[in-house]
């Protein structure tokens, strides 16, 4: 009965305004009396107070329209300020490891907080919070906006004692946590203090139009109590829009001309999550703040799964770098290759499989562990105008070293690359990057036929009876001065080795090889990488220059 009556009063006041609206003027826009003003005023706290006094259920939230929305909260464009008087915060719902509040900042006036909270055991924890985004829209008289149109999420934000700033948000059809129809985008929060804008791109999400809930979540696997951040507003809208919030994050440009730019090229097995219990903040950080320092040109890399890729994608490699390369499996390992939008052009890439059906998605050589690949590109230097190929691989690991059977088993993938490479790069400077798994020298003291392959000691027969030869040559040998013979090992476990008696166990199995026809090795180096007992992984960075002799 009470709710009847506030509806009859807030119909009876509406109406009374329009009657007053309509005998006051003579044309054009009416002018809004004092009278109207108080009448307006009181037909909007009358409807407030219905919606204070009795919550909507789902139902009716669906079936009736509350009322008008005000203009802070335009179509689109949810200002949370002006939101939080609809309930906004009711809407975010299914909170796990995480509480959501409202705190007043000096800036925004009243905004939501998302704090991490009630984690009792830290690297396993991605606090995550559901919005409601198309059922407020209806409780707060909003038209939701169809994602399919209108693409692009953008959250103005600010962190407060974020442990790594990177933050994911999903779109999907429902609350469901195994819901098909959704789409997951990460993102850095910028670092140091004040309010930021991030932005969330779903233009390629397949099912954007049915896109009604966002997930947010804090993806640090490393949370801890009493993180959070804030939210001002929630802003959906196409890439134009979007393009006026986006921070990019970059390198400066730098003077590029023929005669001194050299090549910096990166090499490194990040090794996986199964293998590594260190964080990824805190393995990504270390990561960030080497690739800032070096500043690397293309980087070959290895083990990249899922989640390392999206932490390369976000959090390392920052906007000046783009990067090619897909798993050797689906959700599976990839060995992207990454490099500087600012210095190369994309001429062409791939990835082919070391098989004998290297077009065949997850084929391999008999006896293989995995499926192995090969990720390739080829780079056009935009100071000197000279294209080169750059590939990158990981061969499999069954019978380390000296096993026969895993010897034939690398033997046979690099056949795969050495052949592919003999037809797609012929007369092209040439990088192979890479983990082997293979040493150089035998317990022996004998070279390994693989190294041979790749430095043209040994040729390639393919069943055709045509026969293939790649001619690379080492860069620990080929730059004038490398490191130590202590120091040579690529793998943590070998790394430092006291004693003085020569043993292959301390020469490296990753790789940077280059083409000695037309390129220089200026440099060679690698760094033993640790912060805080976390090693970033059990293999260390190659990191090598180089300087392509332009030929006509």
């Amino acid at each position: 009965m009470k709710k009847r009556i506030i509806k009859a009063a807030a119909a009876l006041l509406v109406a009374l305004a329009c009657f007053a609206a309509l005998t006051g003027c003579t044309g054009g826009e009416p002018a809004q009396s004092e009278t109207e003003k108080t009448v307006t005023a009181a037909t909007e706290k009358a409807v407030t107070a219905e919606l204070k006094t009795e919550p909507q259920t789902e139902e009716q939230t669906t079936e009736e329209a509350v009322t008008e929305a005000p203009a802070l909260l335009e179509s689109g464009h949810i200002d949370v300020r002006a939101a939080l008087e609809y309930g906004i915060k009711s809407y975010f719902t299914k909170a796990k490891y995480c509480a959501v509040g409202e705190a007043e900042d000096e800036e925004e006036d009243k905004v939501i907080t998302l704090s991490t909270d009630n984690i009792k055991k830290a690297n396993l924890r991605s606090p995550y919070v559901y919005f409601k985004y198309a059922e407020f829209c209806r409780s707060a008289g909003l038209e939701a906006v169809d994602l399919s149109e209108k693409p692009f999420v953008v959250l103005k934000i600010k962190a407060d004692g974020l442990n790594d700033r990177l933050f994911t948000l999903t779109a999907s059809a429902s609350e469901k946590d195994n819901e098909s129809k959704k789409a997951e985008v990460f993102t850095k929060i910028p670092g140091g203090d004040g309010w930021h804008y991030v932005v969330f791109d779903f233009s390629a999400a397949s099912a954007a139009s049915e896109f009604s809930v966002f997930r947010l979540a804090f993806e640090q696997l490393a949370a801890k109590d009493g993180e959070s951040v804030m939210i001002s507003s929630i802003l959906v809208c196409d890439k134009e829009e979007a393009e006026k919030y986006k921070e990019n994050d970059v390198y400066t440009v730098e003077e590029q001309t023929a005669e001194n730019y050299n090549l910096r090229l990166l090499q490194f097995n990040v090794q996986t999550e199964n293998g590594n219990a260190a964080p990824f903040s805190v393995r990504s950080e270390m990561y960030r703040k080497f690739v800032d320092e070096i500043r690397p040109d293309v980087v070959g890399m290895q083990e990249v799964t899922t989640n390392w890729r999206n932490w390369l994608d976000t959090y390392v490699f920052n906007d000046s770098y783009a990067s090619v390369g897909e798993a050797r499996t689906k959700g599976g390992e990839a060995n992207p290759i990454y490099y500087r939008k600012d210095k190369f052009e994309l001429v062409d890439s791939g990835t082919f499989w070391l098989s004998d059906t290297p077009d065949k998605a997850g084929s391999s050589v008999a006896g293989a562990n995995y499926p192995r690949i090969c990720t390739w590109a080829i780079l056009k230097d935009k100071a000197t105008g000279v294209q080169f190929a750059h590939m990158n691989t990981h061969l499999d690991h069954n019978g380390n070293n000296d096993s026969t059977t895993g010897n034939n088993i690398r033997k046979a993938q690099m056949a795969v690359i050495i052949k592919f490479a003999a037809e797609k790069f012929a007369g092209m400077p040439q990088f192979l990057t890479g983990d082997l798994n293979n040493r150089k020298t035998t317990s022996k003291g004998e070279t390994y036929a693989l190294y041979k392959m790749i430095t043209g000691e040994r040729t390639v027969t393919a069943e055709d009876g045509k026969t293939y030869k790649m001619t690379l040559a080492d860069s620990r040998f080929g730059a004038p001065v490398t490191v130590d013979e202590n120091h040579t090992a690529t793998m943590t476990k070998y790394y430092e080795e006291n004693d003085k008696a020569y043993e292959p166990t301390r020469e490296p199995i990753d790789y940077a090889f280059y083409d000695p026809a037309n390129t220089e090795a200026l440099t060679y180096e690698t760094f033993l990488m640790s912060e805080n007992g976390c090693w970033i992984s059990d293999h260390l960075p190659v990191f090598a220059t180089f300087k392509i002799n332009k030929t006509e």
